[in-house]
């Protein structure tokens, strides 16, 4: 099965075509209804004690005198909000179809002689050109253009503050990039839970019950598969109770607890198009169960995420390397209730902890077995937002990013950091790195990681775009870097992207 991910990532005007400004509402700028007023206030375009950068010329980025040009940003005035207050930006796509807004003729650059960030003003609609050509000068430690940022994303989810654990895994951090996606499916393995939850139905598609060997379309749940369920994928931003790691599909796989169901269970998956299976039973240290975890690693790309054992004392054998036990932690970081031992591999927030429940409600409840599927969202959104990841790639950022709170005996690898998680996440996205035109071609450069498939795609305009891949064009890798080479653009604008495809590992 094809696992793809699409990054719109870099415009450039090919032989002096274009590319317009727009607007933007408060919405599309991520202005929340309480501030708009406030950022609509009047502003002359002179700002006392300020100046307003000469434009440089293109041509003159190479100037040896470049820093004269530019004005310490405590000195400059930008003219962003003049160009606010017009509603005029330049944009930039980005992941998941949003768009970045810049103020425009606008770069912010680091000059390494100086000891400010200063603004430099260019022409207009060459702020991405300016950017790429300023970042080879020797002399600049970086240059980028001055982008809208938006508000930190907080889901309307009324009983969220009573989930102390996304403030401690830095859950917001992560939906501030995305909530999840559809694309990504965990299955709950247990008996199953409510389906038509109001915070899980949104989520939830039809599963399987492998005891009767038929499908499962309705439940009306019980309390453990239902909290488990709502701490991998409440639906998030509903406005209705609380929130799951992320929005990703979420199914029931019934089973009665034995070890064969649940290798039955994990098979199926694999077999169904879902790529992270969580169960809070016992059994991850058992032989059967590796074997399941191995399979569905091998054969559908995907990660089997159980509960370590609730209770005190120790086991001393050796983990299975494709089962991902998880050990359960407090409000304040501290290990709790879990038999400890080389078998954990990550510990998550367990400790009363709140999600949905039976009947359509909520409630608290304590156990290993509510830290696992916290861990499987987590894994589902990574394989969202990148879905060219392989399994190993996930475990390698969740270990890299893993907040160290003690021995591996009680941690494993250390506590999850969703938000960390998340950003490291993001740098594994395609980006293109540079565009070029020259002798009748464009040649578009990005970073490149073994194992995947590029494809080169063109549009003749941006919005809507209509996107038609480059079929003959040229590529050629070089280590971590790819150049895609379009042997006979269009001779006026063209837009491009890299499309990157990863196929079962």
């Amino acid at each position: 099965m094809a696992a793809m991910v699409v990054l719109l990532l870099l415009l450039e005007s090919l032989r002096g075509g274009q590319w317009p400004y727009s607007t933007a509402s408060d919405a599309e700028l991520g202005i929340p209804p309480d501030a708009a007023a406030w950022n609509k206030r009047v502003l002359a375009a002179d700002i006392p004690g300020r100046r307003v950068p000469v434009v440089t010329a293109f041509s003159n980025l190479w100037a040896p005198d470049l820093s004269t040009h530019a004005v310490p940003l405590p000195e400059a005035n930008t003219l962003v909000h003049v160009n606010f207050q017009q509603r005029r930006f330049g944009r930039l796509p980005g992941p998941n179809n949003a768009i970045t807004f810049f103020n425009p003729e606008t770069i912010l650059v680091k000059f390494r002689s100086q000891p400010l960030v200063s603004a430099l003003r260019v022409e207009p609609t060459r702020e991405c050109d300016a950017v790429q050509t300023l970042r080879q000068r020797p002399d600049v430690e970086f240059a980028e253009l001055d982008t809208f940022e938006r508000r930190q994303f907080t889901p309307n989810d009324p009983m969220l503050s009573q989930q102390w654990h996304h403030d401690v895994i830095e859950s917001f951090e992560a939906w501030n990039t995305s909530l999840g996606s559809q694309s990504v499916a965990v299955a709950i393995v247990d008996t199953p839970f409510q389906m038509d939850h109001p915070d899980l139905a949104a989520n939830t598609v039809a599963g399987w019950d492998v005891d009767a060997n038929q499908p499962v379309t309705n439940a009306e749940g019980i309390f453990h598969s239902t909290m488990c369920a709502g701490m991998a994928a409440a639906v998030i931003n509903n406005n209705i109770g609380v929130a799951g790691a992320a929005n990703c599909r979420i199914l029931p796989i019934s089973i009665i607890g034995s070890l064969s169901d649940m290798y039955n269970a994990t098979i199926w998956a694999a077999g169904h198009g879902v790529r992270v299976v969580s169960i809070s039973w016992s059994g991850g240290t058992n032989d059967t169960l590796e074997a399941a975890g191995a399979f569905l690693k091998t054969n559908a790309a995907g990660l089997l995420i159980m509960s370590a054992l609730d209770g005190t004392g120790q086991i001393t054998g050796p983990g299975q390397p494709d089962v991902y036990c998880v050990s359960m932690t407090d409000a304040a970081d501290n290990f709790q209730g879990t038999i400890s031992g080389p078998y954990i591999d990550f510990a998550a927030p367990g400790y009363d902890i709140y999600s949905t429940t039976i009947a359509g409600g909520y409630t608290s409840g304590t156990g290993c077995s509510f830290a696992a599927p916290l861990v499987a969202g987590v894994v589902a959104w990574i394989f969202g937002l990148n879905p060219t990841l392989s399994p190993d790639h996930v475990i390698g950022i969740l270990t890299n990013t893993s907040v160290q709170l003690g021995s591996p005996l009680y941690y494993g690898w250390g506590r999850i950091d969703f938000g960390a998680a998340a950003s490291a996440a993001l740098a594994t996205l395609p980006n293109i790195t540079s565009l070029q035109w020259s002798n009748g071609s464009v040649a578009i450069a990005a970073n490149y990681r073994a194992g995947v498939t590029c494809t080169l795609w063109r549009s003749a305009q941006f919005s809507p775009a209509q996107w038609n891949q480059v079929a003959n064009a040229i590529l050629a890798t070089n280590a971590a870097e790819i150049v895609l080479t379009d042997p006979s653009p269009p001779p006026a604008t063209a837009f491009y992207r890299v499309q990157a495809s990863s196929f079962g590992h």
